[in-house]
């Protein structure tokens, strides 16, 4: 097992940080429950930031084998908060023609693409150094316009995450947002449809249903899913 640098926890942090953070501002202009739900997200970003620095003392002290088990625990509850951060932005999206044109939300989704981005990057770094096997999906996905079965397919894979909970990761990228490390992706793996979620290398673009994936995901991962 390679040796995880210092600098990826301190990396993870500020993926922490950004998120927690990017939620209290969205919650800021859609909730109507401002106070109660600022007051909660920045006690969950208190909780991160020792939560973070412990991981840090931990790979210091103990090692990485410790590092390792102790970080899987946070990325699980990352997966389900970036998720749900997605899916809470797109509906607003489709639910609101003026909040697709409003500065402040084109800002926080690029910024939050981006981040994703990173995270992902993250996330496959500890896949490899920690031993790490859950299944990371990519999905790649443009407005309705461009796309007309993007939203369908978000569905069919909101409905996986629910069932498989924990069990997997799933990034979701906007190609309208012009993004270069978004674009990056998109030619690295030669994406011309959408559309696409990229799995394990491998690229399934076009509508597919929950089935189709599920087959995919149990030829790789023996999740809960698959019994």
């Amino acid at each position: 097992m390679e040796k995880l640098p210092k600098s990826i926890f301190s990396l993870a942090l500020l993926i922490t940080l950004f998120l927690l953070s990017t939620v209290v501002l969205i919650g800021i202009l859609l909730d109507n429950k401002r106070e109660v739900r600022i007051s909660d997200l920045s006690a969950d970003m208190i909780k991160s930031i020792s939560e973070m620095q412990t991981f840090e003392l931990m790979a210091e002290t103990y090692g990485d084998s410790m590092a390792c088990l102790a970080y899987r625990s946070k990325l699980e509850h990352l997966d389900k908060s970036v998720w749900d951060l997605g899916i809470k932005i797109d509906s607003y999206r489709v639910a609101s023609e003026e909040f697709q044109t409003d500065p402040f939300y084109l800002e926080q989704k690029k910024a939050f693409n981006e981040n994703e981005v990173t995270y992902m990057m993250l996330l496959l770094k500890i896949q490899k150094n920690c031993n790490y096997t859950q299944p990371v999906l990519a999905f790649f996905y443009a407005n309705s316009e461009r796309c007309a079965k993007c939203d369908d397919q978000s569905f069919v894979l909101t409905d996986i995450k629910k069932s498989a909970k924990k069990e997997i990761s799933i990034f979701s990228f906007d190609t309208d947002l012009n993004l270069t490390t978004v674009d990056l992706l998109t030619k690295y793996h030669r994406i011309e449809e959408l559309p696409c979620v990229v799995m394990g290398g491998e690229k399934f673009c076009g509508m597919h249903d929950k089935e189709f994936f599920v087959k995919r995901l149990c030829e790789v991962s023996n999740i809960s899913i698959c019994s």
